[in-house]
């Protein structure tokens, strides 16, 4: 069985012209507690791929039709399957070949036929990369303090967010920036300490009182924005009354055990994408 105990069940993707390796690579990986989904062509692979989560995939590189490289560069295009770790399988030990799909993007490559025990480690060690990159990228993209996105995520999201805009011309996006009123004097009065408390606290107030789809930011300091796509102006107004209001009326601990709690107030401005307001950088600054 794996030896990464406790782990979730992870799905792979197997695509391979023939069927019998279809079946043996099935039997090998259920056996050590993976979940297997097959394809016998890298057109059908993107179906599967469209239809489940794939942790990884084992891909042949000779295929007829779509080859396994061309699949290959077909999946770094998309920025959905990009960081799928892909490890190529193959009878040929042709250099040049398996060169040609590292360059492509491959994360790894076996020869076949394969010898189990090297497959899985194989295997093990393309899931681990890639759960260590997702979590150094998810670091780079989180404020250390309170969990939210960072100023350089919330950039990158917005500015996404606004050129779609500008080229559909559908609903506009909303930036909303809020600032802690007078934070400066609960950091002199009670200490830093509690006043990272009450950022959290203010965090985790903002988070709840928008969409999923929402970007939620601390932006540095007592500072927070949130990005609102496809957001009319005046459900977002509404939205943002009610956490203001929320926000007055909300005993914020200040103590580790909770056990003193201060009122605080904050303010918020809003701007839309409208007319000729059509960057970032305008909409924070009206925000603001």
């Amino acid at each position: 069985m794996l030896s990464m105990a406790n782990d979730p069940m992870y799905t792979i993707l197997a695509v391979d012209d023939a069927r019998d390796t279809l079946m043996l690579i099935d039997f090998d990986l259920t056996e050590h507690g993976y979940k297997v989904v097959t394809a016998d062509s890298g057109e059908n692979a993107f179906i599967q791929l469209s239809e489940h989560d794939v942790d990884l995939i084992l891909l042949d590189i000779y295929m007829p039709g779509l080859s396994g490289l061309a699949t290959l560069a077909r999946i770094r295009e998309h920025d959905k399957y990009d960081n799928i770790p892909v490890i190529m399988l193959s009878a040929s030990n042709d250099e040049d070949e398996i060169v040609h799909a590292l360059d492509l993007g491959a994360s790894d490559y076996v020869a076949k036929p394969y010898i189990t025990k090297v497959l899985l480690a194989r295997i093990r060690n393309a899931i681990r990369l890639k759960e260590k990159n997702m979590e150094l990228e998810l670091i780079a993209k989180t404020d250390f303090l309170t969990g939210l996105s960072n100023r350089k995520n919330f950039d990158e999201y917005a500015n996404k967010m606004i050129t779609q805009s500008n080229r559909t011309h559908d609903y506009p996006v909303v930036i909303a920036m809020f600032d802690i009123d007078f934070f400066k004097k609960v950091n002199d009065t009670y200490g830093h300490e509690a006043g990272d408390i009450v950022l959290r606290s203010f965090a985790k107030i903002l988070t709840t009182n928008f969409r999923d789809y929402d970007l939620v930011a601390r932006i540095g300091g007592e500072e927070f924005a949130v990005c609102l796509p496809n957001t009319d102006l005046h459900e977002a107004i509404a939205a943002c009354e009610r956490f203001r209001v929320q926000v007055e009326n909300f005993q914020f601990p200040i103590t580790p055990d909770q056990s003193k709690v201060i009122q605080i107030t904050t303010s918020v401005g809003l701007a839309a994408n409208q007319s000729n307001i059509q960057t970032l950088e305008e909409l924070m600054k009206l925000a603001d």
